[in-house]
C-alpha cells in the first residue's frame, strides 16, 4: 500500500491500490454504537466509486470529527454517489448473550449481505476476522485513513441515530434517548437510577450489570431464548420473512386496503406489496421478527431501506404507470412471529418516511 497513516482528512489511497491489484469492489465497513449502554450496534458497508468530485470527498470524514448537520449533510452525498450501502443490526439482547465483539462482527457481515453489490475487498475500521471469506484488511483508526470506512462510519452512525432519536426514545421516552444516544451521559445514569434498565438496555454492561445485581431490577426483562448456531451465528426460522409478508398483506386487507403487487423488484430496490389506500398508492416494508433474534422488526426498516424503497417506487410509477403526478407513500408493517409461525403481532405505520 502506498500509506497507512493518517492524512489530514481520508483518502482513497488504499482504495486505488486496491483497485490497481484487480479489486474492483472495495467496500469500506466501520460501526457506530459499540460502546453504549443501550440500544444496538450499527455496522455499515460503502462501496464507493473510483472518481468521487472532491467536494464530495471534503464532506466525508471520520464521523466522530464531524456536527450532527455535517453527517446529515455528508450521509445525503454518500447515498447519492455510493456504488452500495448495507446496513447491519445487533441488539441488545444479542450484544448480551454472544458478546460486543461477536455482535458487532455479525452486524458488518449483516452489513454485507444488505449491500447491492457484493464486495470483493473488505476494508474493515480495526476489527479482525469477521468471520466471511471475502479478502480484508484491518485498520486501525482507519475511518481517519480510508475515505471508504470514513464513509461508513457516518452512515453507521447516522442510522443508529436514527434508531435512538426516533425508535427507541419514542418506546422509552424517560431515558432521553433522543440526547445521549444511549452513551453513558449524567442525565442517561440518572433514568438509570429512577427507572432501572429497559429492555433495550445492554445488561452485561457495567453499571447497568452492577444496577441489576445490587437492585430488585434483576427480575425485569429477562432475555428470551436465542436460536445459535454451531458458528455462534443468528440463524433466523427458514421462510419467517415469507410468512410475514402474508400476514402484512391479510392484515391490510382488513385495514381496507386492495393489494396490487407483491414483491415487485427493480434495479432500483424492491417493495414488498404495493396496494391502494383509497386514492392513494401504498408500497409497504415488511419486516419480520421472530423471539426477537435480530431486534424489534422496526430496527430493520433503515434509511438505506426507506431509500432503496423511494427508488423503487419512482421505477414502478415510471414503468408501470407513466406518471408520478399521483398520491402516493410509504408504509411500513412489523409482523411478529410466534414460535409456532403464527403472527403474535402486527404494527401498521403509515407515511413511514416521516416517522
Amino acid at each position: 500500500m502506498k500509506s497507512a497513516t493518517a492524512h489530514k482528512n481520508p483518502s482513497m489511497l488504499w482504495e486505488d491500490d486496491l483497485r490497481e491489484s484487480g479489486f474492483k469492489l472495495v467496500a469500506g465497513i466501520d460501526e457506530a454504537g459499540r460502546g453504549a449502554l443501550a440500544g444496538p450496534v450499527v455496522a455499515s458497508a460503502v462501496i464507493l466509486p473510483n472518481r468521487l468530485p472532491n467536494s464530495v470527498k471534503a464532506m466525508i470524514n471520520d464521523s466522530k470529527q464531524l456536527t450532527p448537520k455535517q453527517r446529515a449533510d455528508a450521509f445525503k452525498v454518500i447515498t447519492k454517489n455510493a456504488i452500495s450501502c448495507g446496513v447491519g443490526v445487533a441488539n441488545a439482547e444479542e450484544i448480551d448473550t454472544i458478546g460486543i465483539v461477536p455482535s458487532t462482527k455479525a452486524a458488518m457481515r449483516r452489513a454485507i449481505e444488505d449491500s447491492t453489490h457484493r464486495p470483493d475487498f473488505l476494508l474493515i475500521d480495526a476489527v479482525r476476522n469477521i468471520g466471511i471469506s471475502t479478502p480484508c484488511q484491518s485498520i486501525i483508526k482507519g475511518d481517519t485513513i480510508s475515505l471508504s470506512i470514513a464513509a461508513a462510519s457516518i452512515v453507521a452512525k447516522v442510522n443508529r441515530d436514527h434508531i435512538m432519536s426516533f425508535k427507541c426514545d419514542e418506546q422509552y421516552p424517560e431515558y432521553g434517548f433522543r440526547d445521549h444516544k444511549g452513551y453513558g451521559t449524567a442525565r442517561h445514569l440518572s433514568a438509570l437510577d429512577e427507572y432501572g434498565p429497559s429492555p433495550i438496555h445492554r445488561r452485561s454492561f457495567r453499571p447497568v450489570s452492577q444496577m441489576i445485581a445490587d437492585s430488585s431490577w434483576s427480575a425485569l426483562g429477562k432475555a428470551q431464548a436465542v436460536h445459535i448456531t454451531s458458528q455462534g451465528s443468528f440463524k433466523p426460522a427458514r421462510g419467517i420473512g415469507k410468512a410475514g409478508e402474508r400476514a402484512a398483506a391479510r392484515h391490510l386487507t382488513t385495514q381496507g386496503y386492495k393489494i396490487l403487487k407483491r414483491n415487485y423488484r427493480t434495479r432500483q430496490g424492491e417493495v414488498d406489496i404495493i396496494a391502494e389506500d383509497g386514492d392513494v398508492l401504498v408500497f409497504t416494508e415488511v419486516k419480520t421478527r421472530s423471539n426477537n433474534e435480530f431486534g424489534a422488526p422496526s430496527e430493520g426498516f433503515t434509511l438505506q431501506k426507506l431509500e432503496r424503497i423511494r427508488k423503487a417506487a419512482m421505477a414502478y410509477l415510471a414503468t408501470e404507470l407513466g406518471t408520478d403526478s399521483i398520491d402516493w407513500r410509504i408504509d411500513f408493517v412489523g409482523v411478529k412471529m410466534s414460535p409456532k409461525g403464527v403472527a403474535s403481532q402486527i404494527d401498521l405505520v403509515k407515511n413511514a418516511a416521516l416517522a
